[in-house]
């Protein structure tokens, strides 16, 4: 029994792009595990686009890179904005 690529392109995909998140965004927080679970799926759901939409500029095996990356990229960032909606905690 064979595992296949995907168990080492998706962790290390979305964990560069997370790193990568994190240092432009310029702070950790409680977020970043959330960020995690986002890229992760990103990386996932952006393969399967490009993989559908015939995206072949970066590939690496059957991983589209560009479009993993990019729908990581934009999954964090609405993370990002989602959680700055949530409510402000007003300290007296």
């Amino acid at each position: 029994m064979t595992l296949g690529p995907w168990l080492l392109w998706v962790p290390l995909l979305a964990l560069i792009n997370l790193l990568v998140f994190i240092a432009i965004r310029g702070r950790w927080g409680r977020i970043v595990p959330v960020l995690g679970g986002a890229a992760i799926i990103g990386v996932l759901i952006g393969d399967e686009v490009g993989e559908r939409v015939g995206l072949e500029l970066l590939r690496i095996g059957d991983m589209n890179i560009v479009a993993a990356s990019l729908a990581a990229q934009v999954l964090m960032v609405a993370v990002t904005l989602l959680a700055a909606l949530g409510p402000i905690r007003i300290e007296e």
